[in-house]
């Protein structure tokens, strides 16, 4: 059980980390609050409430490389799917993954930023921003930086601080010619996956110029699928390339078990989900 002395309610982000930095005890920053409870230590002596920061954004932003998207860490993962920055077939599995992810009372509290950060738990944003290549935008204590989410996840104490606060994340420009979907399987629709996979593809002249696994829900953190990226690169984009892809990927994994699925159904699972993900998305482009 909690036993919280002090709730801190800063008023912009550089205030939240200095906060976290420069408070005795042990703290912990708290956005929608929907996994406070069953995650947290009850060590836990304050809490820092992002809810007045001024995170809460969906924008299309020029870059010198062409069109980003760019949203605040503190946007519901309701207002992905009725945004229309959203509405294109390079971001539908953002929309996908968004429409999946709990209930209706979960997806209007939790944060897009707070789902990033808990990929262990296992949720379902990170596969559909890690296909698109995103990035995200970390608040720390000596300034904001960029990282890739990819590197977010593979290189974790290497790339995290202590005190570091997801601000934004961010899906660079050329995600136009990707067309995505997302797909997930659960022990019912709004339990945490047990598996889910997003997938992305560029298709040109009838070639698969590039294409894009992830898969959640396997370990520790959301995994690429490089195996099976590379092999789905310069094919046709067919239903038994997208089951080769997908076997691909199932082969390359080595999935926990746990009470919600063994590892052996788990790797069976992956190499549906991303089969299915790849031929979703081939019919988008």
């Amino acid at each position: 059980m909690l036993d919280l002395k002090n709730l801190y309610r800063p008023k912009s982000a550089e205030e939240a980390v200095r906060t976290l930095l420069e408070t005795e005890g042990t703290g912990l920053y708290v956005a929608g609050g929907t996994i406070v409870v069953p995650t947290g230590s009850p060590s836990l002596d304050y809490l820092v409430d992002l809810t007045g920061v001024g995170l809460d954004y969906i924008k299309i932003e020029d870059t010198p490389d062409g069109r980003a998207l760019a949203i605040g860490a503190m946007t519901r993962i309701a207002d992905l799917a009725t945004s229309p920055e959203l509405a294109s077939p390079a971001l539908r599995a953002i929309i996908e993954a968004a429409e999946e992810l709990g209930t209706h009372t979960t997806r209007n509290r939790a944060t897009v930023g707070g789902n990033v950060f808990a990929a262990h738990f296992p949720s379902d944003l990170p596969p559909a921003f890690l296909v698109l290549g995103a990035s995200i935008r970390l608040q720390g204590a000596d300034g904001p930086r960029d990282v890739s989410l990819e590197d977010f996840y593979a290189r974790g104490s290497d790339v995290y601080r202590r005190g570091d606060l997801i601000v934004e994340i961010r899906v660079p420009a050329g995600h136009e010619r990707f067309a995505s979907a997302f797909e997930k399987t659960g022990r019912t629709r709004v339990d945490v996956a047990i598996v889910s996979c997003a997938a992305a593809l560029a298709v040109s002249g009838g070639t698969i110029e590039t294409a894009r696994v992830a898969l959640n829900g396997i370990s520790a953190v959301p995994y690429v699928a490089a195996d099976a990226e590379a092999y789905l690169t310069g094919k046709s984009p067919t239903e038994d390339v997208f089951r080769e892809g997908g076997r691909l990927a199932s082969a390359s994994v080595s999935p926990r078990g746990d009470h919600r699925a063994s590892a052996d159904y788990r790797r069976k699972v992956a190499g549906v989900m991303a089969a299915r993900a790849l031929s979703r998305a081939a019919s988008a482009a």
